[in-house]
């Protein structure tokens, strides 16, 4: 038995399937069978039941989860112990979050500091940042790590998705589209989107996506904290949003979420600067998918 073993067990049993937990973990299918094979073997009995959907655990593979996470806990603490100075676990991870600083978006903010800080083990102190500083923010020094919505593209940078969140639509509360339940791409189409030049990143994965899916609205490209351009504040423009269910309609608006077929999930990645020292991008995503706070 080694702690690869146990990691997988972990990892099967939170996600279901021998595929998603290879993702999680960073390596192949066939590793994860292999593994999971030569575990099986030396205790004499099936951990899982395999189907056609997924696995589902036996009883067996039940009772050694419940004690392969304890032990994981504590390697993975042992883990950070490890690979960081004193004085560096005592002093805050500084995370840049690329995202516009609308009513709400604290309620979120404080998660992130809240479930990252159990990932690292230490404080985690949150800066909001426009896409267009956090890469210097990041190169820098200013910040440890950076969150964006969507890929961060630099030779110097390790960017890794962290999972997705949802995409709703948010509108107006005298909108017409205020009074639907639901609403379709094709319904979207009569009115204008915003368009928020300074979140670049969020732009290319959400808006960009949705336009390639067929989204047929004017597009109006306007600055975060700038006046919205006339005459598109007549014309009841709207704008997209992530995790809603979390940060709230800022006051005067509402959130309406796309119909199944439509909605689009929304990449959220973790970037660094490549080289030693950095943060384990694998150990780092797999404690955080465990904390449910991204699909």
């Amino acid at each position: 038995m080694n702690i690869k073993q146990v990691r997988y067990v972990c990892a099967i049993m939170d996600l279901g399937s021998f595929s998603a937990a290879a993702a999680r973990e960073g390596v192949s299918v066939q590793a994860v069978s292999k593994a999971m094979s030569e575990l099986e073997s030396s205790l004499g009995e099936p951990l899982f039941e395999r189907r056609s959907a997924g696995v589902s655990p036996t009883p067996l593979g039940r009772a050694f989860a419940v004690r392969a996470r304890r032990v994981l806990d504590e390697w993975e603490a042992l883990e950070r112990f490890a690979s960081a100075p004193a004085a560096v676990a005592s002093s805050p991870f500084r995370m840049g979050f690329c995202c516009p600083a609308y009513p709400g978006v604290d309620r979120l903010v404080r998660l992130i500091s809240t479930v990252t800080g159990k990932v690292l083990g230490r404080r985690v102190d949150v800066e909001l940042l426009e896409c267009a500083e956090g890469l210097d923010a990041l190169r820098a020094g200013r910040v440890d790590g950076l969150i964006t919505v969507g890929t961060l593209e630099a030779d110097d940078v390790a960017c890794t998705p962290l999972g997705t969140v949802s995409s709703d639509v948010l509108v107006p509360l005298d909108h017409p589209l205020a009074a639907k339940g639901e609403v379709t791409l094709d319904e979207l189409a009569g009115y204008p989107v915003l368009y928020p030049c300074n979140f670049d990143h969020y732009c290319h994965a959400v808006v960009d996506e949705y336009l390639k899916r067929g989204l047929r609205s004017e597009v109006v490209r306007f600055s975060v904290g700038d006046a919205v351009p006339e005459p598109v504040a007549d014309e009841r423009c709207y704008s997209f949003i992530f995790v809603g269910n979390i940060t709230g309609a800022p006051e005067g608006f509402v959130i309406r979420p796309l119909v199944r077929g439509d909605a689009l999930s929304v990449p959220i990645c973790l970037s660094t600067l490549r080289g030693p020292g950095g943060l384990d991008h694998v150990s780092f995503r797999r404690a955080l998918s465990r904390l449910s706070l991204f699909a």
